[in-house]
């Protein structure tokens, strides 16, 4: 959601084969054929006036669909070219700038195949066939006001194995060509320019969005999101205002265009290649109304996305800490892949809000101006992701005012930390439960192109606070085909371990202790690092006592330790030291008033304060 309107793609004629809009291989028979029946063409009145009401609540839009009312089997025409059957229809839309189809049950046979083009046969969408059968598909844009079905089978149909229920038309703009490619503001930066080098991997995820709502068409922005399973489940986050309407139906013929980029960075003369994927279902989502959630919107793609497609699944961030500079990778006004930089923290706030609050649901950004311009966002550029420093998700745009024409204007992301279990406590409005299924409490988790050799390194320990002599339980959550593991428990016993699962570890010092785990493939490698993960408290007893306390440090008593006791009302108390081993002190609190006290314990690993109750009960037991 942005404020800024009017939209789209100027679709120059080249022949595109998709995969997974599913397409293969392969030319109309007509191509090749010189056919004696002429086509037949049905005319859909243009209602050039259907658009949607443009506020600061709605994505921008690309356009609008028509309904075909017409049974097609009746109006088409059926040839026959040697041992195939050939069946034709021409759509026409009347000062259309472009088109594309919405088809619906689908349930071609083996060998069939569904083609749709411009007259000039420039542009050529398919060949669809039944890896395609299913209850909706929506195709790409064909330039032009008339756009060819043609169907190619070894059986004539009396009831055609397919319907096409509705056309899409794009809006123009202010030159009469097609919104989207090319439309972007001059202050973009191309997402190849020397700003997104170290970007290459997320843009990868980074899709643009057909969005349909009814009978309405948009332009929005989302990415391909990693889970702990990182098992390559397309999921998708983008913003819920994209399509906030949209119910199950036109869930299912969103277009996500990926690679949508110029190949350096200058804008191309002609459209990049298409590489699409129709179809999509709704998991989660946060409340409607920008206000009353953090916006957020997750999907689960129809199908699998094409290794041929290059996708990345992006990491993401749940820990809501500020992340001091980074960038967003996004489809302004629908034109092709932009990236914008921020390199001053971000501020926690609510939507419209630049009144910090820690607890705000969105993360304000103000753009900053690099090598290549001064990119912001734009209409097109809802639901785009914002990476933080590490290179990991942490929220979706919702808008702003930020433009090529108020550089300086704020804009607003739906934190992904508030997304992750703050929208509502079951599935349907959370990200937890889809992104984190093996519920193993990971807070932050990288990207992946799902490359066998990669690996990635997690553990948990619990407890993490212990008092001497007690252990701890080390999880495991790393991932991918690890063949080694290498753990160091500092200050813990064991010290090292190399199995899957370590076994408990006792620590028998008090301090504050690092944990540290490697893992291993044939050709990938990493390691996490947590720092004073272990902290284990010194043993004091009796509790209750009768004013002597028992101080037990592990192996020795620190040589920089400092001793301060305060009484219930913060007041510094005195004590003497009653008997010393080497790593054992009896202290004796004076006077012996009962009541609860304070024994702060401070050195170079120990930093702690303990609650004793003095109430004339117990004695310690001699040290050692």
């Amino acid at each position: 959601m942005k404020r800024w309107f009017i939209i789209v793609i100027q679709l120059i004629a080249i022949q595109v084969i998709t995969t997974a809009q599913i397409a293969v291989k392969g030319l109309p028979v007509s191509f090749n054929n010189e056919l004696k029946t002429s086509i037949p063409v049905i005319e859909i009145a243009n209602i050039s006036h259907r658009l949607a009401l443009t506020s600061d609540k709605i994505p921008l839009q690309a356009g609008y669909t028509l309904l075909i009312n017409s049974e097609l089997s009746e109006k088409g025409t059926w040839e026959k070219v040697d041992k195939k059957f050939v069946w034709r229809i021409e759509i026409e839309v009347q000062d259309a700038i472009a088109l594309n189809l919405y088809f619906n049950s689908i349930n071609l046979l083996v060998d069939e195949k569904l083609f749709v083009y411009s007259p000039n046969s420039t542009a050529v969408l398919g060949a669809f066939t039944n890896i395609n059968n299913g209850s909706f598909m929506c195709t790409d844009f064909v330039h032009g006001d008339r756009i060819i079905i043609e169907f190619n089978s070894l059986k004539l149909y009396n009831q055609l194995p397919f319907l096409v229920h509705e056309v899409g038309i794009l809006l123009a703009n202010s030159k009469n060509k097609s919104r989207g490619f090319g439309n972007a503001g001059k202050c973009e930066v191309h997402v190849n320019c020397i700003e997104g080098e170290d970007w290459q991997n997320n843009k990868e995820g980074v899709t643009r969005i057909l969005v349909k709502q009814d009978q309405l068409t948009f332009w929005c922005t989302g990415s391909l999101i990693n889970n702990t399973n990182i098992d390559g489940t397309p999921y998708f986050l983008t913003a819920n205002h994209c399509g906030e309407f949209a119910d199950s139906t036109d869930y299912a013929q969103w277009l996500f265009y990926f690679n949508y980029e110029s190949e350096n960075c200058e804008q191309p003369v002609f459209e990049p290649e298409l590489l699409s994927l129709s179809g999509s279902s709704l998991l989660s989502r946060a409340p409607n109304g920008i206000y009353l959630g953090s916006d957020f919107k997750l999907l689960l793609l129809k199908n699998e996305v094409p290794l041929e497609y290059k996708p990345y699944y992006n990491g993401w961030d749940r820990t809501g800490e500020i992340s001091p500079l980074g960038v967003t990778i996004h489809h302004p006004q629908g034109d092709l892949k932009m990236i914008s930089t921020y390199t001053n923290p971000l501020l926690s706030t609510n939507y419209d809000n630049q009144n910090e609050d820690p607890n705000g649901k969105y993360w304000m950004v103000h753009w900053a101006e690099t090598v290549s311009g001064h990119g912001v966002t734009e209409g097109g550029s809802s639901g785009s992701p914002i990476f933080n420093n590490e290179g990991n998700i942490i929220g979706a745009l919702t808008g702003g005012g930020a433009s090529c024409t108020f550089l300086n204007e704020p804009d607003y992301y739906g934190k992904f930390s508030y997304s992750w279990e703050s929208n509502g406590s079951d599935s349907t409005t959370q990200l937890s439960y889809w992104l984190d299924p093996k519920d193993s409490g990971v807070t932050k988790l990288d990207g992946t192109n799902l490359d066998s050799t990669n690996v990635f390194a997690g553990f948990s320990g619990e407890p993490t606070t212990i008092i001497i002599n007690e252990s701890v339980n080390f999880i495991n959550t790393s991932f991918g085909n690890i063949t080694e593991y290498s753990w160091y428990f500092e200050g813990g016993t064991p010290s090292t371990s190399k199995s899957k699962e370590p076994m408990k570890v006792e620590y028998n010092i008090a301090g504050e202790y690092n944990v540290k785990l490697i893992v291993s493939s044939a050709d990938g490698i990493d390691s996490l690092i947590r720092k004073d993960y272990v902290k284990v408290l010194p043993n004091i007893s009796p509790n209750p006592s009768n004013g002597k306390v028992k101080l037990v440090f592990g192996n020795a008593i620190p040589d920089d330790i400092t001793i301060r006791i305060f009484n219930y009302s913060g007041k510094e108390t005195v004590f003497r030291e009653v008997e010393r081993s080497d790593n054992c002190l009896i202290i004796e609190i004076l006077p012996k008033t009962q009541g609860l006290y304070f024994i702060k314990l401070s050195s170079t690993y120990i930093n702690n304060t303990f609650k004793i109750i003095i109430d004339g009960s117990k004695s310690p037991t001699p040290c050692n």
